[in-house]
This record gives C-alpha cells, structure tokens and sequence, in this order.
C-alpha cells in the first residue's frame, strides 16, 4: 500500500581505492554479511545487497559513486520535502518526505544529489 514517507538522516560517500569498482565493493559487503555467493536470481552483486540484504535505503548508487545513510530515522508525514545540505566534513545531511506511491527514498536522493553537482 502506497503511503507518505518522511526521512531524516545524513549521507556520507565511500571512497572506492584506484581500480576497485562499484560491484566488487558490493561483493565484499555481501560476503562480509554472510553471502558468499550471488544468490541466482539477482543479476549483479549490487542487486544481491540491495535486495537479498535489504539495504536499498542505506546505500545509494550514483552513477560510480556510493553512498550510506546514517543518522537515519523515518517519521510520519503528509507534505512532499526534499532538502539535502552539505556539510563540512563531506557528509551530506537529507530531509526527505514524499509520497511512495510516485516515487522512493531512492529516487529522491538520487535527485538531489544530481541536483548539488549541477
């Protein structure tokens, strides 16, 4: 059932070494958390964290670059808010609020960090 969601928290990237890619971070995770393998049906190690791990609201993919929520709490809420700040140790701190039934957490995170960059 499709309802509000509101979300307060903050973001910080995660520096990936020379050479290190997007789905061998994803792989590591996976294994660290247990999954030693990809399970079947999923096409990527991204997509096994993601789903099989269900922490598709704590990292967030952009283009090659992660990030991870933390400081992350949902609370009740009726109007759309989308407010992202950066601060200065790198992090970024989010305010979301939103209608699930059009979009996700994903989706507006992905927003307004494409939106910062601009």
């Amino acid at each position: 059932m499709s309802e509000i969601e509101h979300h307060i928290g903050k973001l910080r990237k995660i520096d990936l070494n020379e050479g290190y890619s997007v789905e061998d971070w994803c792989r590591e995770k996976c294994q660290d958390a247990g999954v030693p393998t990809m399970i079947e049906h999923y096409n990527s190690w991204k997509e096994t964290l993601q789903y099989h791990l269900h922490l598709s609201e704590t990292y967030f993919f952009i283009g090659n670059e992660i990030w991870e929520a933390f400081d992350h709490v949902e609370l009740d809420g009726y109007d759309d808010i989308y407010h992202l700040t950066q601060n200065g140790d790198g992090t970024l701190t989010f305010i979301m609020r939103f209608y699930n039934g059009g979009t996700c957490l994903t989706e507006c995170i992905e927003e307004e960090i494409i939106k910062l960059k601009k």
